[in-house]
């Protein structure tokens, strides 16, 4: 590799991390928006008149008029007034300009190192990738708004997952990228390869079953007073059929449950990753794990507030990053 391509790779690895920083910000306000409830506050898709913010009060009082023709306010919030609107309609509005501010640091270096002749083929194949993904995932943001905006002001909770799913995506996707072409030395364990891989799998299976979570407010049941004792955790009255995809009982308990199943896989992680090159990394992993864990008990047998359920969807991020950091260094050179 000569020293001109070695500074190219420089620049194309910081492009990248300012990128990954401004997804993991992206998902942050997205949980904002979400437990603020102020995803519907926006009722209109435009790509380029949306990045404009009301300017004046006539231009707020028409996009609040424009709100008050929709579920979410003649059901839900009938009696909000224009102050308590601009606080929700913050939220989305950063949400959304966010989107499009990443999209454009996205596509106009891209097309610079493009036009350069920086990339070669396999990085070029990966970035345009990541390029479709980018634009699945501005299609599910508004596919995922439009299904509360019809009949019940309340986003689907499978739109919602999509669209949470595809966001840790993008951010693994972007650092894979920038681990390879990082070129840091691997040192092949494939015991520890397969565990990772396989709790990465498992990890992305909570992540989706906790989108479901939020999408159905499993996580506020409080219908059964035996719901957080041991007891109400198998309790079959509370899952009341085999429907695991919608029932917020059953989704519940698929989420506890495989909660535990990560923590064991973060004790395995800590003792398998014990006196080798990862032992750091693993031991982060572990604890954020156990942090994890810890947040997701006080929130079923507490209201949490805001901060810490965010928090709580941020976690996985940490995780999931080093997670795939462990997975390319110990994964054989050919991969």
């Amino acid at each position: 590799m000569t020293l001109q391509n070695t500074k190219q790779l420089k620049i194309i690895s910081s492009w990248l991390y300012v990128g990954l920083i401004l997804v993991i910000l992206m998902v942050v306000i997205g949980g904002v928006t979400r437990v603020t409830n102020s995803g519907l506050s926006m009722v209109d898709w435009r790509f380029i008149s949306d990045m404009k913010p009301p300017l004046n009060e006539s231009e707020w009082v028409n996009i609040f008029e424009r709100y008050k023709q929709f579920p979410e306010y003649q059901k839900i919030n009938n009696s909000m007034e224009l102050t308590d609107f601009k606080r929700i309609f913050f939220w989305e509005y950063t949400h959304r300009l966010l989107g499009r501010i990443i999209g454009l640091i996205f596509i106009i270096p891209f097309l610079f190192f493009l036009a350069k002749r920086w990339l070669k083929n396999n990085l070029k194949k990966r970035l345009l990738k990541l390029l479709i993904l980018g634009s699945l995932q501005g299609f599910l943001g508004w596919f995922m708004v439009k299904s509360g905006l019809i009949d019940t002001p309340k986003v689907s909770h499978f739109r919602l997952a999509m669209h949470l799913g595809v966001a840790y995506l993008i951010i693994g996707y972007i650092y894979w990228i920038i681990l390879n072409i990082s070129k840091q030395q691997k040192i092949c364990n494939s015991t520890i390869n397969h565990l990772l891989k396989l709790f990465v799998y498992i990890l992305t299976i909570q992540i989706i079953y906790g989108a479901f979570v939020a999408g159905t407010d499993a996580g506020f049941l409080k219908s059964s007073h035996e719901i957080n004792t041991i007891y109400g955790y198998f309790n079959p009255d509370n899952m009341r059929d085999f429907n695991l995809l919608s029932n917020p009982y059953n989704i519940q308990f698929i989420h506890r449950t495989l909660g535990w199943f990560i923590a064991i896989f973060g004790i395995l992680i800590f003792i398998k990753t014990k006196k080798t090159k990862y032992q750091k990394t693993g031991s982060v992993i572990f604890f954020l794990i156990i942090l994890q864990v810890t947040l997701g008990v006080i929130s079923i047998l507490y209201s949490m507030p805001n901060t810490i359920r965010i928090l709580h969807q941020f976690i996985p991020i940490i995780i999931l990053l080093l997670s795939l950091n462990i997975i390319y260094l110990s994964s054989q050179n050919s991969q």
